[in-house]
């Protein structure tokens, strides 16, 4: 496989949040080994520890991205314990995470190659147990994105990275996040809405029916949308779904069909 040229963007993916330092100092290590990349804050909103979710959110950002791109996918509920660093090279751009299942959708590509970061070759020496996505992600970031060392040179090929069984949002079908605005995700795809006809979705003591868009109902009123992932999504238009609907991520759903 020929290996994409590093464009000098890295995109980070966190379960940080914004409100504590850990997004910036990132940025600050990145910048020490490469100080013209161009860092993007992807999200830093993943559920903490859900790396189902961080897995969810990388696969969306596949193909979207130059070519080119760095990403770092930090959510990591096992740092400090003995699971691997890796780098995989797919889909025209680079992705570093650690070896626990967040890299699902970067896995199933045919395109991808995985190696193990060798951080004694990298002489990299992390000062912390807790905080690998400074001491380890970040400065590999810097230096693979500024072309200081090459993909390959990161590590030995990785023939077993762990796997999502069944990929992100496996399992019945379910609520399996709450957005900023309330909206409840599923791991509904739209292609089974379409094929199997759901014409609504009964959610806790709900049915709620499928629409096109949110301004298809009034103000204040509950339906379900195929989203911008292409999954099925509970929204209330102009208003809050889990608070209206009382319904929690986890929550099973029942289809209802013409």
């Amino acid at each position: 496989m020929e290996l994409p040229r590093p464009c000098g963007v890295v995109a980070l993916l966190t379960d940080f949040g914004l409100v504590d330092p850990f997004v910036g100092v990132m940025k600050g290590v990145i910048k020490q080994r490469n100080v013209q990349a161009d860092v993007v804050d992807y999200c830093h909103g993943v559920p903490a520890h859900d790396v189902e979710t961080g897995a969810f959110y990388l696969g969306a950002a596949i193909g979207r991205f130059p070519v080119g791109t760095v990403f770092v996918a930090v959510v990591d509920p096992g740092v400090g314990t003995a699971r691997r660093a890796l780098a995989a090279c797919a889909a025209g751009c680079y992705w570093l995470a650690p070896d626990n299942g967040v890299l699902e959708p970067v896995l199933a590509r045919d395109d991808a190659e995985v190696r193990t970061l060798d951080l004694d070759k990298l002489r990299l020496r992390p000062v912390s147990r807790t905080f690998h996505g400074r001491d380890v992600f970040a400065p590999v970031a810097g230096m693979l994105s500024g072309a200081r060392f090459g993909f390959r040179a990161l590590g030995d090929r990785c023939p077993d990275p762990m796997r999502l069984p069944g990929g992100p949002f496996a399992g019945p079908s379910r609520v399996v996040s709450i957005d900023r605005f309330g909206n409840l995700l599923t791991n509904v795809p739209g292609a089974r809405v379409l094929a199997e006809g759901w014409r609504a979705v009964r959610v806790g003591e709900h049915e709620v029916p499928v629409h096109g868009t949110y301004g298809e109902v009034p103000p204040g009123r509950a339906l379900a949308l195929i989203n911008s992932y292409d999954l099925l999504e509970i929204a209330v238009n102009a208003g809050r779904a889990d608070e209206q609907l009382a319904v929690a991520v986890g929550a099973r759903l029942e289809p209802i069909v013409h």
